[in-house]
């Protein structure tokens, strides 16, 4: 009877161990990456949505299309701060009580717009740091202000 040595055995059917590729899996750090900007594009697009303005219906019945900043919203003390209405209506603000005076506000009748940006000479040169608050008084332009509305809402400056 015949004993083979198993190492000098071959089987002519299976290369030498030496050869035999081996299937381990490398690393591969660009899926990473991917998934990454996947789950970063993710979340920005659910902050945008959160951060957009709310659905005119919302505003007043639509006569107000974007309240700036949003209620809630946290701005710097130079930032911009107004109201976009609809077409057909005007408006004119006053914050934390002191009404800002026309000559102080930009206009945009195209738009409906009515902004305030604090500066030297105006009655705020930097917005207050801390919670302020807006109120818009608007009305149709059809029928001047002694038919008018008010919204009031607030924000924080930091």
């Amino acid at each position: 009877m015949a004993t083979s040595d198993p190492a000098t055995d071959t089987d002519a059917s299976t290369p030498p161990a030496a050869s035999t590729p081996t299937s381990t899996r490398r690393f591969k750090p660009r899926y990473f990456a991917y998934a990454a900007l996947l789950l970063i594009a993710a979340v920005c697009i659910v902050m945008v949505a959160r951060l957009g303005t709310s659905d005119t219906t919302e505003l007043d019945g639509g006569r107000i299309q974007r309240l700036i900043p949003t209620p809630g919203a946290k701005i710097l003390q130079q930032d911009i701060i107004g109201i976009d209405m609809a077409p057909g209506y005007e408006a004119t603000l006053t914050l934390n009580g002191i009404p800002l005076p026309l000559d102080q506000t930009y206009v945009v009748p195209q738009t409906n717009q009515v902004t305030f940006k604090a500066g030297p000479g105006k009655v705020y040169e930097t917005l207050p740091a801390g919670q302020n608050c807006m109120i818009a008084t608007y009305w149709q332009t059809a029928f001047g202000p002694s038919v008018s509305s008010s919204r009031s809402w607030c924000f924080t400056v930091i």
